[in-house]
């Protein structure tokens, strides 16, 4: 199980731009599924703790279904205000059901399911956002094809009650699974967001910086991808900040004068002799002024027709035909 209170990964900064369209997905009417793929490198928790808040603040009933954290983890760090709007289902304590007790399992993640313990809360009735922390276990004890039409069909089924379920988003692991589970899931989704840590090499870079790449598919059909750095600050905020781009480091001792060519094993530059010999060269398809005017003369007597037999045409006289019977 991953913990979601100390991974100070993905405390880095954010493009203005970027962090924009990743807001814009969360607060949009209808924004459908939005992914955060995440690996043992870098978390995603932070990040799906403040989609919460952005859930929380503008007005949705949040439905956290947690299964890789336990209610009190999920909680530590909110405020007490945004805290006491989130309705936890605990599918930590017995994820398969062994006590007979259990609130969640994996296996009871299905649309309709879910749907009954949204519409079942006492705080239904208003949009509502659907947190799933995450959907590793659910994909590692049930079809693959069966959490992927969970997906799809919840927002539809929402609607057929009479509900709103407005965003459903969810932290996925994806180093816990084949490529073509987590290209399943993400074939669903209107948004991804795969977090990564920034790399050594890179220059600057502040304290636990990191890197994520957003894709989001418009109702148009349209992609949109960027890459970015992002933070989730205290209270699991974001913080939006334009990145300084680096700069190459350039050797104070340059001189663009330098011929490039200087050092090379071999010769790329031509001597005066070896250009004139080059240039006085007759190419093989140029024709020479005095072949050229001998073609384009024209003849009073026409043209003429050679023809130089080879020795194995088989030349008769006589008639070719004459061994067909006709």
């Amino acid at each position: 199980m991953r913990e979601g209170g100390s991974d100070g990964c993905v405390r880095a900064e954010v493009s203005q731009s970027a962090v924009d369209m990743v807001l814009q997905e969360l607060l949009r009417e209808g924004t459908g599924v939005l992914l955060i793929l995440d690996d043992s490198e870098c978390s995603g928790h932070s990040l799906l703790k403040s989609c919460a808040v952005v859930a929380v603040e503008r007005g949705d009933s949040v439905h956290v279904l947690g299964f890789d954290t336990s209610e009190e983890d999920f909680r530590a760090g909110f405020t007490p205000g945004i805290s006491s709007r989130l309705t936890f289902h605990d599918g930590f304590h017995d994820p398969l059901d062994w006590n007979g007790k259990a609130d969640l399992t994996a296996e009871s993640f299905s649309s309709q399911q879910v749907l009954a313990r949204v519409l079942g809360a006492p705080s239904a009735g208003g949009p509502v956002s659907v947190i799933v922390d995450s959907l590793s276990w659910v994909l590692l004890h049930s079809p693959a094809t069966l959490v992927v039409q969970a997906l799809h069909q919840l927002q539809r089924a929402a609607g057929g009650a009479g509900s709103k379920i407005r965003h459903i988003i969810s932290l996925v692991h994806r180093d816990l699974h084949e490529p073509g589970t987590v290209s399943s899931a993400c074939h669903v989704a209107s948004t991804v967001v795969t977090v990564m840590p920034v790399p050594p090499s890179t220059s600057p870079a502040s304290d636990g910086e990191a890197l994520a790449t957003v894709r989001h598919r418009k109702k148009t059909g349209k992609v949109i991808k960027k890459d970015l750095s992002f933070a989730v600050l205290e209270g699991f905020t974001l913080k939006t900040e334009h990145p300084s781009t680096p700069k190459l480091a350039v050797a104070e001792d340059t001189d663009p004068r330098v011929d490039p060519t200087a050092n090379l094993t071999f010769n790329l530059s031509l001597s005066d002799s070896e250009r004139q010999a080059k240039e006085s060269l007759s190419l093989p398809y140029l024709f020479s002024a005095e072949k050229k005017s001998s073609l384009l003369q024209s003849r009073a007597s026409g043209g003429k027709i050679y023809y130089e037999p080879e020795a194995v045409d088989d030349m008769d006289d006589e008639d070719p035909d004459d061994d067909l019977d006709v």
